[in-house]
């Protein structure tokens, strides 16, 4: 895999199999954070006995989702904020000293994309049809009566499209970019890093977020609920704070003007569509 050896250079004490604990702490985060969504989704319905949960049933969903993705931000924010003191106390272990915030808040804050797949009622489902819960959950095609298993099909054809898109720029990036520059070993040693000036910079600004979004918008027309309206919300307003007041501040820091004017050119997450063809040929090839 690209970049693997450049990242197991700042993992010096996790050498052989053991850089793989990272990979099981990732997927335990990830697990436990989807898990813990899920639960908020349905904990109305498994407590049902207390009041306080019936009346805020609507919203837990709502909360689950707000809570991971502010938790997982919050947890990369701190990755970037202790560059400088890690840097002064553990020099060339600087990285590794604070690998452990990638590998917790990546995963979390990709569980969130992930959980808008799940019907919001997936663990319990919700029996009360005069309930604004069940109302939030319906997918919002269901009141053509008449026509709604062909809008389902239709939705699941679409959430396939987009879902593929999503996996592919996923895959894509990671194969262009590297493994190394995915888990931001550049934010450490900038001097290490290599500028990327691939095709796919001159049409997205961010094309690993941009492939989170394509799943995000899939699992919309999938369950096609105000509740999948909303996480997709949560998500793009997350990932545009921690744009604004993370990533792309410091990225003005180091190039200035230059970056502000590309900003101005080329778009975050969307493709223009006068870019569409270069942006199907990264795809494709």
């Amino acid at each position: 895999m690209k970049g693997i050896e450049k990242l197991r250079e700042k993992l010096p004490d996790y050498q052989g199999k053991k850089i793989y604990r990272f990979n099981l702490i990732a997927l335990i985060v990830f697990l436990s954070s989807l898990g813990f969504q899920l639960i908020l989704d349905s904990l109305p319905r498994i407590f049902l006995g207390i009041r306080i949960l019936q009346i805020l049933a609507p919203f837990t969903p709502v909360f689950g989702s707000l809570f991971i993705v502010s938790v997982g931000f919050l947890i990369i924010y701190n990755f970037w904020r202790a560059r400088e003191k890690k840097l002064n106390r553990n020099k060339e272990k600087a990285y590794q000293a604070s690998f452990i915030f990638v590998a917790t808040g990546i995963p979390m804050v990709i569980s969130v994309i992930i959980h808008s797949i799940f019907p919001s009622d997936f663990i319990i489902p919700n029996q009360n049809k005069e309930s604004l819960s069940w109302f939030l959950t319906r997918p919002l095609t269901d009141y053509f009566n008449e026509y709604s298993l062909i809008f389902f099909y239709l939705r699941l054809l679409i959430f396939i499209v987009f879902l593929v898109l999503g996996l592919i720029m996923a895959v894509k990036s990671l194969k262009t970019f590297g493994i190394d520059y995915m888990a931001l070993v550049y934010v450490y040693y900038p001097e290490e890093s290599t500028l990327q000036n691939h095709e796919i910079y001159s049409i997205l600004r961010h094309p690993t977020y941009h492939g989170l979004l394509m799943i995000g918008i899939g699992s919309i027309f999938l369950r096609c609920s105000i509740y999948s309206f909303i996480f997709l919300l949560i998500f793009f307003i997350g990932i545009n704070l921690h744009l604004k007041f993370v990533e792309e501040k410091e990225l003005i820091r180091r190039f200035g003007e230059s970056y502000k004017n590309y900003k101005k050119e080329v778009p975050a997450f969307f493709v223009k569509l006068k870019n569409l063809r270069k942006y199907l040929r990264f795809i494709l090839r």
